[in-house]
């Protein structure tokens, strides 16, 4: 039966629509997932010069119940995942463009889809849907289906501008990594899966750093609670903001914060992962967003949260530190170095452990405070360098501590540091 949009083809057009292939594909991996499925299946064939005859994408998620096909399909910019109010990351797409990516790369799009009905039986039927009138979308009589479980799969004929080469390529399974490596590390235990004609994805290639640490935490009662923190560093972006991510003792997500690390231009990427029994509690219904979405109640007011959270971002500001360390702070005084910021030094061993006091001065500044360095302008940095090497020139050279924390924030160890750093009398 031939059914009609709230929308017109060209408006579909003119909405958004993913410009690459790779975001396209991402889009209907999301959706597998987004249906609560735990594995999504990309396969293709090809012939002998590797131009693909069709494309699909199978996953187990929960099919899409007949009796909200019009809601679903029948809408567009208004998917019904807007609706769903919860901190979880399993919900991605909210506007209903996703099922339209194909027409990218494909004239045609056709989904089979099994739901459990509200009597328990299975059910399935197709959808399809032209490249030339996507305001429109047919579907099939429902008819009983046999009992291989819940599912959907879609499948894409008449591929054009894409080929095997593209699918086979490094950098297509590296976006991919990048794109879900972090959901797929989240649900690990739960054996989620992708797939590209049955070869598993693979992402720890991305994983620069894990760490895993136990924690044991009390309430106000002294009853203790553990607490199992993971940790990662990974080497490149990854398709998601960075988080806390709080789960079960079934190890299921049921809630998750941003990290104060978000709004940085050091490439800090990290995701942090917490698993306890503690959490049991507090299922995904009793996470809905407030007004303000980055607070979710009740859990947010229990004082073992309270205590958990200041452990969390006490472990990752330490982890951020060592990170700027390690990778930002001598890119930064290099950069310094190269824009003549600094004073100018002559050739003198006075000079010289002046500078060097200098740079060790703005190494311990960088780890402290690094989007300093990212954001202030040059004339105002050399000024502040400037002044602090007048001070070095006088007896008030013990003053530069108290100056420099009156502007920026330090931490005991860059105090100490430069404490120490001021301590080495220039000869």
């Amino acid at each position: 039966m031939k059914n009609n949009t709230n929308i017109t083809n060209a408006s579909i057009e003119s909405a958004g629509l993913p410009k690459d292939y790779k975001h396209a594909i991402a889009e209907y991996i999301w959706n597998g997932f987004d249906a609560k499925a735990s594995r999504v299946d990309i396969r293709y064939v090809s012939n002998e010069l590797g131009y693909l005859h069709s494309l699909s994408f199978e996953d187990d998620g929960e099919g899409i119940n007949h009796s909200t096909l019009q809601q679903s399909f029948g809408n567009f910019l208004d998917s019904m995942k807007r609706s769903t109010l919860k901190r979880s990351s399993y919900i991605r797409g909210r506007k209903g463009k996703g099922r339209f990516s194909f027409s990218l790369f494909a004239t045609r799009a056709t989904w089979k889809t099994r739901y459990r009905a509200a009597d328990g039986n299975l059910r399935e039927y197709e959808i399809l849907i032209d490249r030339d009138q996507k305001e429109t979308y047919e579907d099939s009589f429902l008819v009983d289906a046999p009992p291989t479980g819940t599912g959907t799969s879609v499948q894409l004929d008449g591929i054009f501008g894409l080929t095997e080469r593209n699918l086979d390529a490094a950098d297509f399974l590296d976006f991919l990594a990048q794109e879900f490596g972090w959901f797929l590390f989240l649900n690990k235990d739960q054996g989620f899966q992708i797939t590209l004609n049955g070869v598993a994805l693979h992402y720890n290639h991305l994983i620069a750093e894990n760490e895993t640490v136990a924690w044991t935490i009390t309430d106000e009662f002294d009853h203790p609670y553990t607490f199992q923190v993971n940790f990662i560093y990974w080497k490149e972006n990854i398709g998601d903001r960075y988080y806390y991510y709080f789960l079960n003792s079934e190890k299921i997500e049921v809630a998750k914060e941003l990290t104060s690390f978000n709004n940085n231009a050091i490439q800090f990427h990290h995701s942090v992962y917490v698993e306890s029994s503690f959490f049991n509690a507090y299922g995904q219904e009793s996470m809905a967003m407030s007004k303000d979405e980055n607070l979710f109640s009740p859990l947010q007011q229990h004082v073992v949260f309270k205590k958990l959270m200041l452990e969390l971002r006490n472990l990752l500001e330490r982890k951020q530190k060592k990170y700027v360390r390690e990778h930002v702070s001598e890119n930064i005084l290099q950069g310094i170095n190269k824009k003549k910021i600094l004073p100018d030094f002559d050739n003198s061993s006075a000079d010289q452990k002046r500078k060097n006091i200098i740079l060790n001065i703005l190494r311990e500044l960088c780890i402290a405070e690094p989007k300093v360095f990212t954001t202030m302008k040059d004339d105002y940095l050399k000024a502040y360098i400037g002044f602090i090497d007048l001070l070095l020139q006088t007896d008030k050279r013990q003053s530069i501590l108290s100056v420099i924390e009156q502007t920026l924030p330090l931490g005991e160890f860059e105090r100490e540091n430069i404490s120490q750093i001021l301590q080495d009398e220039p000869k």
